[in-house]
Formats: C-alpha cells, structure tokens, sequence
C-alpha cells in the first residue's frame, strides 16, 4: 500500500554539507524544490544551483497517489513468493519463477550484437553509396570539352532543322568558321 506522503519538516539550520544522493531521495519521495528549500533551511535559488548538477538537472519530483483502498497482490507470483517465504524463509530468484526476465549480462550482450549489427549495416551502405557517386570511366578536361562541343554542335543543328533552316554541315567539327565580315573567327 502506499503511503501519503508527509509534510515536510522545516529544517532549524542549514547542514553542512547536502549530497546529490540526498536530493535524489528526497525527489523520490516527492518533495518539491520548494519544500526542500524549506527542509534544508536555505534560499530557493540555492535549490536551483544544486539541480544545475548533471546528475538532478531536468528531474521532477515522483508523483505518489494514495489509494482510497487498500489493493492486495493476490496474483500467482507472489503467491509462489508467500509460498517460499514460508516454506524457506527466503525470497526465490525472479528468474526461477519470471521465465521473460533478463539477466543483465544478457541485456548487454544484446545491446553489443545490435550495436555491431548496426554498424555492418551502415558500413555496408556506405559502400553501397560510394559505389554509386564513384565515376566508373573518368574523362579528362580536354575529352569533356569536346563532347560539350559536339553535344552543342549537334542541338544546333537540331534547333535549325525544328525551325525549317538547311544545316550545313561540315566533314571536320574543328573546323574554324568565318563570320560574313570576317571580324572575328570562332
């Protein structure tokens, strides 16, 4: 059953000294940063500076609501649990009665599997993504600035065929060509 949680004590003097495992006791047992400037004796922005530690920053206080009835566990396991206790005087392991349970060493070994799993995955689309962005047949400057020019040459000559002009077409496209009053060449 739980509890309704007590009113806060305030505190005569401050302490010397107060650990973060103190606050993190006192967050679980639902005192509010208010309260615990009332309990420790000291000024709310001196509350804010200890929940600025790595460790605190961001947590709330646990929110305990007590039951208007009092709610009895009367499920298998801790049926078993009762049975044992009588039977023994100690509590049987979890994971000889909660076949889902994992072991921690379990859990990492998981967690190491996914992580390499993950990895493979990725290295394997990082080749894959190389591969496609890698030219397979590298042209030089020179080579691409002709096949600009033929690829120019040739939507020339489409252009003037699409608009009823007669193409004139010359064996050598290196060729110079001559402008009518002869002012410049290309």
């Amino acid at each position: 059953m739980i509890e309704m949680r007590k009113q806060v004590e305030p505190g005569n003097t401050t302490p010397p000294e107060i650990s973060v495992m103190q606050i993190d006791q006192d967050l679980k047992d639902g005192i509010t940063k208010a309260e615990m400037a009332v309990k420790y004796n000291i000024k709310p922005w001196e509350v804010d500076e200890m929940f600025k530690h790595s460790f605190l920053k961001g947590r709330r206080p646990s929110r305990k609501k007590a039951l208007s009835f009092k709610f009895v566990d009367d499920s298998p396991v801790a049926q078993e649990i009762e049975d044992r206790i009588k039977e023994t005087g100690t509590v049987m392991d979890r994971e000889q009665h909660d076949p889902r349970q994992v072991t921690l060493e379990q859990a990492i070994e998981e967690a190491i599997d996914t992580v390499e799993d993950a990895k493979q995955e990725m290295q394997e689309a990082e080749k894959a993504i190389v591969d496609m962005l890698s030219p397979t047949q590298f042209e030089t400057p020179q080579e691409t600035l002709q096949n600009a020019a033929t690829n120019t040459i040739n939507d020339l000559h489409q252009a003037v065929e699409k608009s009823g002009g007669e193409v004139i077409s010359t064996d050598n496209d290196e060729e110079e060509l001559e402008m009518d009053d002869d002012t410049f060449e290309l």
